[in-house]
């Protein structure tokens, strides 16, 4: 794309925020539009651990890997203002053999994990009232408050020179012999040579009228927070039973499965069993107090890989949706800003092309 390009990026969660940083920072003349305010869909129900532990296998596997190195060189880039703490993480499987087969498989790519024994456990996590028999342990791993960091981004990305709409919900995405040339919100068309549609799950409805079925799915998962009178977690754990971190010293989050909205399944219900289970598994359990539980809605593609990349059909749309998001933000903020800025292709992002799912994701309507 020659000259300065004009890009609309449509949703100010935590990716679409590190799009619009990394390409404000490329000179790009960039308006990020969002329907309420930043981090205010998803990215605020995230648990934000930063981590290679899951999800190593198949394509994306490379990708993911350069998650932590990554957001070490964005928060250089940042002046160390992500508030990321790098506190480690244990997690461990109902299996000792499980556990050392996860050690085994993620130190054959080069990740930084060790099996642990027990009793190391007991020092790492004194908080713990039963440790378990071997745990794996990625010291370089950490959680981040993914609330504060979208704002982090976005206040870099309007210092770059980016503009901010806010309470500006997108009506349609305009269009002119076949290309996307534009965003119609409330207040009016917003031109652009390049539309980023980064607004997770909002990005299928986005696209659908003109054709492009983007293959995602809703995936809910359960953010519980608890309020703690004392830290009684030092690292992010994740077992069996329960996925825990405390971001503070008066607040603790966990993860859960969504099941589903009914009285003994919904996340009130859910909140109650892992209050129960934390107060049996953590020294001083018995001292939080549910704070809130709610459901987060992330976008899912069908096939568990990102979908990243330009629309062949549409030129001048640019689709970044994925699971993961907040591990995988600055590598696709950057990469994504790279390929629309040089109007090249990243070779890293090969294998998260829309293409992939065929002639039956175009359906293009006259």
């Amino acid at each position: 794309m020659s000259g300065t390009p004009r890009v609309a990026v449509v949703g100010a969660g935590i990716v679409g925020a590190s799009i619009a940083y990394h390409l404000a920072r490329r000179g790009a003349d960039v308006t990020v539009i969002e329907q309420n305010c930043p981090a205010s869909g998803v990215t605020a129900k995230a648990f934000a651990w930063i981590n290679v532990s899951h999800g190593v296998a198949g394509p994306n596997a490379p990708l993911r890997e350069r998650a932590i190195g990554e957001y070490r060189r964005l928060d250089r880039e940042l002046g160390g203002s992500l508030p990321i703490d790098w506190c480690g993480a244990l997690t461990w499987t109902r299996s000792p053999a499980d556990s050392e087969r996860m050690v085994r498989d993620h130190v054959a790519h080069g990740h930084d994990l060790r099996l642990v024994d027990g009793r190391e456990i007991a020092i790492l996590e004194p908080g713990l009232a039963g440790p378990p028999e071997c745990a794996a342990y990625a010291p370089g791993e950490g959680g981040i408050d993914p609330v504060a960091a979208t704002d982090v981004l976005i206040r870099a990305a309007r210092e770059a020179g980016a503009q901010l709409r806010l309470s500006a919900p997108v009506h349609a995405l305009t269009t002119d012999r076949g290309r996307v040339v534009g965003v119609a919100t409330k207040d009016g068309t917003i031109a652009a040579d390049c539309v980023v549609a980064s607004a997770g799950l909002g990005s299928v409805a986005l696209c659908a009228p003109l054709g492009v079925a983007l293959a995602v799915d809703a995936s809910p998962a359960i953010l519980i927070r608890l309020r703690a009178p004392q830290r009684l977690v030092r690292r992010i754990m994740a077992s069996p039973t329960f996925e825990v971190r405390q971001p503070s010293a008066g607040l603790l989050l966990a993860a859960e499965d969504y099941i589903d909205d009914s009285a003994e399944n919904g996340p009130g219900a859910v909140a109650r069993r892992t209050f129960a289970e934390l107060g049996r598994q953590l020294r001083g359990g018995d001292t939080l107090h549910i704070e809130d539980a709610s459901a987060g809605v992330r976008p899912m593609p069908r096939d568990d890989l990102p979908i990243v990349g330009r629309i062949p059909s549409l030129p001048g749309l640019y689709v970044a949706v994925m699971h993961a998001g907040i591990v995988m933000a600055p590598v696709i903020g950057r990469l994504a800003a790279e390929e629309i800025c040089k109007g090249t292709t990243e070779p890293a992002l090969d294998h998260c092309r829309f293409e992939r799912f065929g002639p039956a994701a175009i359906a293009r309507q006259n």
